[in-house]
């Protein structure tokens, strides 16, 4: 159920009207039950909306309340006189119906609901279904079955007992009601139970933080860690994070929970920062909850500010389904979370149904690979294919990769040579108590340095066959060939050391128990694509063979007993073969980046260009303001070339019939003084006015060359 999840968004209250609906909330439904006569027989009806949170999850948060709403209109039109329509929940009402008179009254009515809120709802010009499901307690003992007359409904239990029948209807059928029966409630017991230990488990703090180490497939060292909760039950001990998550996420109670662990998580960084490891970054998970409030910002910002941890070392990590929740609210409430310098990351990349453009616009900065993803990324080529393409799309888009779940030796070579940055999981450590993880630290604890420390490049040969004794004869023919020759005695080997190791040729037995080398080469091809592969047989079924060579997965087929000299001269041509085509990939990847340094190139002499033109743009208009304010000033002004042309006369000076004559006598003085003194002279026209006649120098300013003057006129004496 996802109460707890549409409280958060849709606004429902304890008391007073609720802000979706306007209906009354569960509080007013509690005071009017407790309000009836304890001899009034009534019934309860629980109504939950069977697919809400999906209708949210792909339409938004602003869908989901238009169903409510307009649900919430239909039921109170069946709903009839002397009942009580309440919304209990986030996707729950429920009806109180009063003076029953017999249990066919209400059989009737909730199935006319039910076939009410089956009908579609018009949501943003479509149309969507939504449908229902209900649970029914009544006090009429009298005239129900043997069943339930052994432990009739009271007033004060009906709407327990009708939430037991709603449980029970959405686990054996949904889209219909179910009345209430003994045997009901203790599966209900149990879960009202256990929120009950879950509130007092917050009052009472009794939840851990753990911390899981992440590890730099460059280095090898202990790059970070992720906060998880953990809940230390006083009796039952550490409870799975799957026992209680999700009901902290209906309750609510997550939201001071996910408080707490993002505080006590910074606080743990801030000290761990005092004692010299100050580069460590800390990733803590974001519930739905806390991403919809609109001040969860601002907290994470307090919180910061409370540790002093630098913004830039907290990555908040955020679920592939939650991201695109409600894109719209998402993208601004990220870009909120970004200007406060954390780091943003996406969890259990690759499980969603998230669109590449969605991606682009969001402030991302790290992808992580789901486990289901690197659990088989060394035996199933879909699982390789899949971790590869997303290594690739981070790279196109600047993200940094995480991949989950890192069991084993092979995995992490495989995803070291897909050029994966970072890798978390059980190799690297389990989640582990803060003195552990601190420990942990202070030992220098790196990857195995064989593991993400290819060795230098040699002719490296792969023999798989399932025969000891063909091994040893292969090893003894090549072994003054220089390669560098790896064996195993099955495929599942073959799968092993190819993940371990950088293989450039295969030759491989094609009669081997549980696979075959032909089944063997095809995974060869998909996993590891640049090897070269050949079948040494001497049983073989042609038809196979012919295939796999006819799709790419196999070069060549030999058959036993070999020619000594004839195998050699073709696995020779192999390795060339193979370096043939890793030259022409290390001259495509060049040229890649070569091409990738132009364009960063193009786009910054474009940001300059547009930038000059922006400024030029602004001198012009700049020049076309001044030359304005000129033209309307009283006093005649004029402007002058270097060569003494004149190039500016304002309005005043063409009115006043000014000599130019004058002009030039008085520049051939200016062009010795500096650019910073204005010279003055006086001057009397041919009619008698007199002027006091100011100059400057422009050409030494460095802009611009020429001279200005101005004529300002005097008193006559």
């Amino acid at each position: 159920m996802t109460e707890g999840l549409h409280d958060a968004n849709l606004g429902v209250h304890e008391h007073g009207i609720d802000s979706a609906t306007g209906l009354p909330g569960r509080g007013a439904l509690l005071e009017k039950l407790n309000s009836l006569p304890r001899n009034m027989d009534v019934a309860v009806l629980c109504i939950d909306l069977d697919h809400l949170s999906a209708l949210n999850e792909a339409m938004g948060l602003s869908a989901g309340d238009s169903v409510l709403a307009e649900a919430a209109k239909r039921i109170a039109t069946h709903a009839g006189p002397s009942s009580f329509l309440a919304r209990y929940g986030g996707d729950e009402f429920a009806l109180l119906i009063e003076s029953v008179a017999d249990f066919e009254q209400v059989s009737h009515k909730a199935s006319a609901l039910i076939e009410e809120l089956m009908h579609p709802y018009l949501v943003a010009g479509k149309e969507v279904f939504v449908g229902a499901s209900m649970g029914i307690a009544c006090t009429l003992a009298s005239q129900l079955g043997e069943t339930q007359k052994l432990q009739a409904t009271t007033v004060d239990q009906a709407l327990h007992h009708a939430k037991a029948a709603l449980s029970r209807t959405k686990v054996v059928s949904r889209g219909r009601w179910l009345l209430y029966e003994p045997g009901m409630t203790p599966v209900l017991g149990a879960r009202l139970h256990l929120e009950t230990e879950l509130a007092l488990a917050v009052e009472q703090g009794q939840f851990l933080v753990y911390y899981q180490p992440k590890a730099s497939c460059r280095s090898g060292a202990i790059t970070g860690f992720e906060a998880l909760v953990r809940w230390l039950h006083p009796t039952k001990g550490i409870v799975p994070p799957s026992e209680f998550i999700p009901i902290l996420e209906e309750t609510g109670l997550i939201d001071r929970v996910g408080a707490w662990v993002l505080r006590t998580a910074c606080q743990q960084l801030a000290a761990w920062n005092i004692s010299g490891h100050d580069k460590l970054t800390m990733a803590v998970n974001v519930s739905l909850r806390q991403l919809v409030d609109l001040t969860y910002p601002e907290s994470v910002q307090a919180i910061l500010l409370e540790s002093g941890v630098p913004a830039e070392r907290l990555e908040l990590e955020l679920t592939e389904s939650l991201l695109m929740h409600d894109v719209r609210h998402t993208e601004a409430l990220l870009f909120r979370l970004k200007a406060l310098g954390v780091r943003l990351s996406i969890d259990d990349f690759g499980t969603g149904y998230s669109s590449l453009a969605y991606l682009k616009r969001l402030p991302i900065d790290t992808v992580k690979i789901d486990r289901i993803f690197v659990q088989n990324i060394t035996t199933n080529p879909n699982d390789a294919s899949i971790t590869r393409a997303i290594i690739g799309m981070a790279r196109s888009l600047n993200l940094s990769l995480i991949a989950e779940g890192v069991e084993t030796e092979a995995q992490l070579s495989k995803l070291v040579a897909e050029h994966c940055d970072t890798v978390q999981g059980y190799f690297i450590g389990k989640p582990m108590p803060a003195i552990h993880a601190a420990a942990l630290l202070t030992s220098g604890w790196r990857l195995p340095q064989e593991l993400i420390g290819r060795p230098t490049k040699t002719r490296t040969l792969l023999l798989v066959d399932d025969e000891e004794s063909i091994l040893s004869a292969l090893k003894r023919l090549l072994r003054r060939e220089g390669y560098r020759i790896l064996s195993a005695g099955s495929g599942a080997e073959g799968l092993e050391l190819l993940a371990k190791n950088d293989v450039d040729v295969i030759v491989s037995d094609q009669r081997m128990p549980n696979m075959t080398g032909e089944e063997f080469l095809r995974l060869a091809k998909e996993l590891y694509p640049d090897t070269v592969r050949m079948v040494l047989s001497g049983y073989a079924d042609m038809q196979s063979i012919t295939n796999a060579i006819n799709q790419g997965a196999i070069y060549k087929f030999f058959s036993k007993p070999w020619d000594d000299q004839g195998l050699k001269d073709n696995i020779l041509e192999a390795f060339r073969r193979k370096e043939l085509s890793d030259e022409n990939g290390r001259l495509t990847r060049e040229i890649g980046l070569m091409n990738e340094d132009l364009n960063r190139s193009n786009k910054a002499l474009a940001v300059l260009l547009e930038e000059q033109a922006r400024r030029s743009l602004l001198g012009q208009t700049a020049l076309s303001a001044a030359q304005q304010t000129l033209h309307h000033l009283p006093i005649p002004v004029v402007g002058l070339d270097p060569s003494g042309m004149i190039v500016l006369r304002n309005d005043a000076f063409v009115e006043l019939g000014m000599e130019e004559d004058v002009i030039s006598s008085f520049a051939e003085t200016l062009p010795s003084w500096p650019s910073t003194v204005v010279s003055y002279s006086d001057h009397v026209d041919s009619v008698g006015r007199r002027w006091t006649l100011a100059g400057r120098n422009l050409s030494s300013s460095g802009q611009y060359s020429g001279m200005v003057f101005a004529f300002v006129p005097r008193s006559p004496t």
